[in-house]
């Protein structure tokens, strides 16, 4: 059934937000994904989250924080081009960045674009996100995948 989609971004906020000197494999480990249309990961990592989406439909993302005094904010969505791939095509209807609403509750809303060609094909993108503990900010970045459908 062709549907807008929801894609959650759930972080463990407070160990993320206090943690020194971290990687991109500790900042995956503390978050994971969720969307409204079965999207899933065959390994629980959150690069190979892989949210089934439809043409000339919407997408949004939203965070949410696993713990009280903390938000969850995303940013802004960047699409990550395949340099190796001329084929490559960026496959919402905005720039290849997308930014949020803004502010400690940022979300981001798009559209796939209508075009046949792009069809099971998968976009690696990465979100932007920001943790806020008392009026405090610190930046994040995940990279999952989308999957469009007609």
């Amino acid at each position: 059934m062709k549907k807008n989609v929801q894609i959650v971004l759930t972080v463990d906020a407070e160990k993320l937000y206090h943690m020194k000197n971290y990687n991109q494999d500790d900042i995956d480990s503390y978050c994971t994904m969720t969307d409204d249309n079965d999207g899933k990961t065959d390994n629980g990592k959150v690069q190979d989250f892989l949210s089934n989406v439809y043409l000339s439909k919407s997408v949004e993302w939203v965070g949410a924080s696993s713990n009280k005094d903390y938000d969850v904010a995303i940013d802004r969505i960047v699409y990550d081009f395949d340099l190796n791939d001329p084929a490559d095509i960026y496959f919402l209807e905005d720039d290849e960045k997308i930014y949020g609403t803004g502010g400690n509750h940022s979300k981001v809303v798009a559209t796939v674009k209508d075009q046949q060609e792009i069809v099971d094909t998968q976009n690696i993108y990465k979100i932007n996100f920001s943790i806020y503990h008392k009026k405090e900010r610190k930046e994040f970045l995940v990279d999952p995948k989308l999957k469009a459908n007609t």
